[in-house]
């Protein structure tokens, strides 16, 4: 890994601290705060640009691979930052699945966390966009565990603290049929929905103390 990662990595987490503030919350205790006992797929919503970096902070002691679309590395300014925080592009213009295999072997092969936006384009706050299925794919192939993060966007620099929701570990039920368009369909389908009761469960945890709508 070249040094220009651990530099910008660095400084990344030390700004995110200092200015975001992240606050976890976790729908179940869990054995370390802020660690992921193993190489796992976060499966998280997408409310902005600072989404990846601010998981990636909260879960500093795991790395994490942020996945991110293909024409976002080619941005002056944003795609060096990309290209220096171990992201992994993602192509949506075209059927390129080198995604899935770079993300395979960061989990099975490297040990590592893979990090994926299933909305694909940044959402509304506390309105969830439908999921792609490529989530659900990419869980079925690496049998990784999945671990779901809600974050109570939007983000806003110097704005009101970020606040974030971790479910505990869970796998996807094995497909019986292979992993045909049905199997992908509902469990992109049950992906959703663990989402939005994640939402709901922190918004039912957080309404007396909260600000926000």
């Amino acid at each position: 890994m070249k040094i220009t990662t651990y530099i910008v990595e660095g400084l990344t987490a030390f700004l995110v601290r200092t200015l975001l503030r992240p606050k976890v919350y976790y729908l179940e205790p869990p054995k370390r705060r802020g660690r992921l006992d193993a190489p796992s797929l976060l499966i998280i919503n997408h409310t902005g640009h600072l989404d990846g970096p601010v998981v990636t902070t909260v879960f500093r002691k795991n790395r994490i691979h942020n996945l991110a679309a293909k024409d976002r590395f080619e941005q002056r300014g944003f795609g060096f930052f990309l290209r220096n925080t171990r992201c992994i592009p993602i192509d949506r213009q075209n059927a390129d699945l080198s995604w899935i295999h770079e993300s395979i072997k960061v989990i099975q092969q490297d040990k590592e966390c893979v990090a994926i936006f299933p909305e694909g384009r940044h959402g509304e706050s506390r309105k969830q966009l439908p999921f792609h299925p490529g989530a659900a794919m990419l869980a079925a192939v690496s049998n990784a565990p999945l671990v779901m993060v809600y974050i109570d966007g939007p983000i806003k620099v110097l704005g009101p603290r970020v606040r974030l929701m971790v479910s505990p570990p869970f796998h996807l039920d094995p497909p019986t049929n292979g992993m045909n368009s049905d199997y992908l369909n509902e469990q992109t389908e049950m992906l959703q929905r663990k989402m939005k009761d994640l939402m709901n469960e922190f918004i039912s945890r957080t309404s007396c103390s909260s600000s926000r709508p």
